[in-house]
């Protein structure tokens, strides 16, 4: 789970429920790969008891999520570049430490058995394996090549004015995934052998016409939480982008979870549903991008591994679970953190001294005093 509140404004504003939407999200996928995940790609010993399969809403609460929080940080506070840097050392150290990790795992570890290839393991550092034809060595980050492509996206926006009039440019391009869609279907079932359908998923994947409506709801909602636009518009035009969602969707998501989802997310937005102040629920939050790296693969491996010791498959998955929020915490607090505090220091001072630097070039008794 990628994003945190980047710029965010001081903690006594902060919306501590949307912190805890993310931890939920997080939560989410970690029980679904341990219980439901589990079950059906490695087999438990014997039979855990029960199953959490809805690892799907997680990731559609999360992209709806990003949406929000990203437009709420970006839209008029940040530069490009600015953006950009914060997202690139937010997102590569974690990230390229998971993958090189997983070079390990896949390679040596029973589990997994992997013969793997220079060009996977450059492709996955990409954070876009998929894109050049090899699997993500952690499954999980699957969401992470979209939630960059979106980045990417918010950037052109930028660029291009778009954000001026959210509401015209969103539904411009939401409207351009269902005619997309809507085309590539025809097409491949017209012409199935035409050698059209592996362009055709190229644009799908590069432009994530499946996911990007769900980006659209959460940018929208931020346009009413700021006041920007006109309202009714706006609540037509996140109705409109939930239609076309479900309309699209290839993972059969119940479209009354995507309305509570959605309703969930509007009320935290506002700050309304203070259970979620939980403060070890807020702790996940700030742990919640490592967690989601790292437990899948290294959850799966002790599972795995607790078992073979002959330990019961519930124990297995609770201390599973006890250890990859323990894994999150440390990458977090000794790795991710301290990294990222140098770099955005580093960045301040780079950004400080381009500014002085022509004031001095320009000042001759100053280039005399030195």
């Amino acid at each position: 789970m990628s994003e945190h509140l980047i710029g965010s404004p001081p903690k006594s504003k902060r919306i501590l429920e949307l912190d805890a939407l993310r931890a939920i999200s997080c939560l989410n996928l970690l029980l679904f790969h341990f219980t439901y995940v589990y079950a059906n790609k490695y087999g438990f010993s014997s039979p855990l008891g029960f199953a959490f399969p809805y690892g799907k809403y997680g990731v559609e609460l999360f992209f709806m999520l990003s949406g929000f929080v990203n437009a709420m940080t970006f839209v008029g506070k940040r530069s490009v570049k600015d953006f950009i840097f914060a997202r690139a050392i937010r997102i590569f150290p974690s990230y390229w430490a998971v993958i090189l990790l997983n070079v390990f795992l896949l390679s040596y570890l029973p589990l997994f058995h992997w013969q793997l290839s220079l060009g996977e393991i450059w492709a996955n550092l990409s954070t876009m394996p998929r894109l050049f034809g090899y699997e993500n060595f952690e499954p999980v980050t699957w969401t992470l090549q979209i939630e960059m492509l979106f980045y990417a996206t918010l950037v052109i926006m930028m660029m291009c004015g778009a954000f001026k009039n959210m509401l015209k440019s969103l539904t411009i391009m939401v409207t351009a995934c269902l005619v997309f869609c809507i085309c590539q279907a025809g097409i491949n079932s017209a012409f199935p052998n035409s050698g059209l359908a592996r362009p055709l998923w190229i644009v799908e994947n590069v432009c994530y016409v499946r996911n990007l409506p769900l980006f659209a709801m959460g940018m929208l909602l931020n346009e009413i939480k700021n006041k920007r636009g006109n309202t009714k518009l706006n609540i037509a035009g996140i109705v409109y982008f939930g239609i076309v969602f479900q309309a699209i969707d290839l993972r059969d998501h119940n479209p009354a979870a995507t309305v509570l989802l959605f309703g969930l997310l509007t009320a935290c937005a506002w700050g309304k549903v203070p259970p979620l102040r939980f403060k070890p629920l807020l702790y996940i939050s700030t742990i919640s991008y490592t967690l989601y790296l790292f437990h899948n693969n290294i959850g799966s491996t002790l599972i795995y591994s607790l078992e073979e010791m002959g330990t019961g498959p519930l124990a297995a998955v609770v201390i599973a679970t006890i250890l990859s929020i323990a894994v999150g915490a440390a990458t977090t607090m000794w790795f991710e953190q301290p990294l990222t505090s140098f770099l955005r220091a580093w960045w301040k001072r780079r950004k400080t001294d381009k500014v002085l630097a022509p004031r001095s070039s320009s000042n001759p008794d100053a280039v005399a005093s030195r």
